[in-house]
C-alpha cells in the first residue's frame, strides 16, 4: 500500500508464487502501489479500491472457501498507512479493517499484516473463524522500518520460508518467529516481536499442513 518503497508490492508478488504453488486455480485480488520502476500493471490500493475489492470479495465467499489478505506497508501506531505515487492517502484504521473482514466471519480467513506496530491490530480484528499473524505487537517497529533486501523482514521469513506448504499455519508463523529473532540479533535491532491470534474455530485449521489448507475442499 505504500509507494516509497518496493518491498511492498514485492511481498505481494512472494506471496502469489506460494499460493499459485499450491493451487494454481486461486483466484488472486492484488492492488498495489508501485514504487519508481515498478509495473503499474495492477489496480492502485487506494482507500476506494481496497473497500471495494473486500465487498466483492465477501460477495463471492462461500463458507467453504479459504481467504489470505495480505497487507505490506509503512505505518503508524493504529493506523496502516496507503501512499500512491508520493502522494499519503487516508489511511486504513482497525475498524475499517474490521468492518471490511466482518462479512467473511464465517468464512476461515488467515490475516497477514506486514507493518510496524501491527500488533496494535490484532484486538480489533479478533473473530473465531480468522487467524492474525502480524510483523510486530503494538509498541515496535520491525528492523527500525529500514529494508535492506527485496521484501520486508517478517513477508520473507513467511512467503520465503522452505517447505512452508507443509507446515500447519502456527508451525509456519513459529518459524518465521525464529528466523525474525535471529536476524535481529545478528543486525542488532531491536526485536519487532511477531505476533499470532488464532480463533476458536480456527484452530483445526490452523494446525492443518498450509497446502492442505489452502486448497479448499470441492463442492459436494
Amino acid at each position: 500500500m505504500h509507494s516509497q518503497s518496493k518491498v511492498f508490492r514485492n511481498d505481494l508478488l512472494l506471496a502469489e508464487k506460494l499460493v499459485k504453488d499450491i493451487d494454481p486455480n486461486a483466484l488472486m485480488l492484488k492492488l498495489a502501489n508501485p514504487a519508481r520502476d515498478q509495473s503499474a500493471d495492477w489496480p492502485q490500493a487506494t482507500p476506494e479500491n481496497f473497500a471495494l475489492v473486500m465487498s466483492k470479495m465477501a460477495e463471492v465467499a462461500r463458507p467453504r472457501d479459504r481467504v489470505l489478505l495480505l497487507i505490506s506497508t509503512h505505518s503508524n501506531p493504529g493506523l496502516l498507512n496507503i501512499n500512491a505515487g508520493g502522494k499519503h492517502l487516508p489511511p486504513l484504521t482497525p475498524q475499517i479493517l474490521s468492518n471490511a473482514l466482518a462479512p467473511l466471519n464465517d468464512v476461515p480467513t488467515l490475516v497477514v499484516l506486514s507493518a510496524c506496530y501491527s500488533g496494535a491490530f490484532i484486538e480489533p480484528l479478533k473473530a473465531p473463524n480468522r487467524v492474525l499473524l502480524t510483523a510486530t505487537d503494538a509498541r515496535r517497529t520491525t528492523f527500525n522500518c529500514q529494508y535492506k533486501g527485496d521484501h520486508t523482514p517478517f513477508a520473507e521469513a513467511l512467503f520465503g520460508q522452505t517447505g512452508a506448504e507443509n507446515r500447519s499455519v502456527t508451525d509456519w508463523m513459529g518459524e518465521a518467529q525464529k528466523s525474525i529473532a535471529a536476524q535481529e540479533r545478528r543486525r542488532k535491532v531491536p526485536a519487532s516481536q511477531p505476533r499470532i491470534f488464532v480463533g476458536d474455530e480456527a484452530k483445526a485449521w490452523a494446525n492443518q499442513p498450509l497446502k492442505n489448507w489452502l486448497q479448499a475442499p470441492k463442492a459436494p
